[in-house]
């Protein structure tokens, strides 16, 4: 039997919860993390391209939900570690936010913004706070009680800290992350308890059995793992020579060879030219110049 795929892979994230006909999967999360339930979810703005799998540049697959048709809400499983986390997911939400309103129409039109994110690492700027979760909105400085605005949401969950918390705090959220963070390890007692963190393991365990996903998320996984290397390897080279440019230069050349190996990888598997031009985007001239 094939070892179960790992939701912290954010493409096996997002195809348990960003699938059309998973809703109901991803309506349940919702509610753990938020305290909200929500009778329509409509996933139809989450497609994987299969670019996405392999592009540096983008660092994230997130899935997009429009939640009883005045909600927009963002689900984003994060394994590479940044140190602009926390502005990452504040300019993900102010985009969210403002797109809502078109143009003409009033302010009063813009519809409730909510970020989730799933950080399988701890983060810097919360190292202080011991729980797992955190939720942040605009309150007043004095009267801490006192929220601006309700349409700014932002969720964050780090999987790291699930080990330091009341076993009895958020159970169902609890629960949730236990499937995250290690579905081979989730006891019985929690699926037979919620049918959606049940049908979310078939869920897995389907697509942990389908030669297609597994390369797809394999894909996924190298593609990440080549960012943080790339990441990593163009700042020092940057901080070695003092240069910004140091970095830039580091992170163009890791991107260009990470491109490269893929290609000969899928030659290979004797994958059509035009599919390895659309993958990875080199031209057909360099593709076949690795042959």
């Amino acid at each position: 039997m094939r070892k179960t795929l790992l939701p912290t892979n954010d493409y096996v994230f997002k195809r348990i919860f960003g699938r059309i006909g998973n809703e109901d999967i991803t309506r349940d999360f919702i509610k753990a993390a938020t305290g909200i339930e929500f009778k329509n979810i409509n996933l139809d703005g989450t497609p994987i391209l299969e670019r996405d799998l392999i592009d540096n540049k983008m660092g994230v697959l997130d899935v997009k939900v429009l939640a009883d048709d005045i909600n927009n809400i963002d689900l984003e499983m994060q394994v590479v570690k940044s140190a602009y986390i926390a502005d990452r997911i504040l300019w993900y939400w102010a985009k969210m936010y403002s797109k809502s309103v078109k143009s003409g129409d009033g302010y009063d039109t813009s519809k409730k913004a909510i970020c989730i994110l799933i950080a399988d690492f701890k983060i810097d700027s919360l190292k202080e706070i011991p729980e797992y979760y955190t939720r942040w909105k605009i309150r007043e400085e004095k009267y801490k009680d006192k929220i601006l605005t309700d349409k700014l949401d932002i969720v964050i969950i780090e999987l790291d800290k699930l080990d330091n918390i009341n076993k009895t705090d958020k159970k169902e959220l609890l629960n949730w992350c236990k499937f995250i963070k290690d579905p081979e390890k989730l006891e019985d007692s929690i699926m037979s308890n919620n049918e959606y963190i049940k049908k979310a393991k078939e869920k897995l365990d389907e697509i942990s059995q389908d030669e297609e996903e597994i390369k797809k998320a394999e894909l996924r996984e190298r593609a990440l793992k080549d960012e943080k290397a790339i990441r990593d390897g163009g700042y020092i080279d940057g901080k070695r020579d003092g240069l910004q440019e140091g970095i830039q230069e580091g992170i163009r050349k890791g991107v260009s060879k990470n491109k490269i190996e893929i290609a000969k990888r899928m030659l290979k598997k004797n994958m059509s030219i035009e599919d390895i031009m659309e993958i990875t985007q080199l031209t057909k001239n360099e593709i076949q110049d690795l042959k």
